[in-house]
């Protein structure tokens, strides 16, 4: 298990992905924007701001937005990695 974290800039996107395992993902400064499936659009994301936490389940497409400096901290089992997919 590890804990990791990322200190982003503007204008950061992650295209859709997946992990293997289920990542655990806390806002402490910022705000990032997730929505789900592999047609995920920044119209649909969720936005978390500081103090917010949500988990990424295992195998499950989504995408990143995010627009201004914002600290994430991510908890998970490594190896960590990420999948991108593309729509058929």
């Amino acid at each position: 298990m590890f804990t990791v974290r990322f200190r982003l800039s503007n204008e950061f996107v992650m295209r859709p992905h997946t992990h293997p395992k289920h990542e655990r993902v806390t806002i402490l400064d910022g705000q990032v924007h997730v929505a789900f499936g592999i047609h995920a659009e920044r119209d649909d994301a969720k936005v978390f701001g500081p103090g917010d936490y949500y988990v990424n389940s295992r195998d499950v497409i989504h995408a990143v937005w995010i627009d201004k400096p914002t600290v994430v901290q991510i908890t998970d089992v490594g190896p960590w990695e990420a999948t991108f997919v593309t729509a058929p």
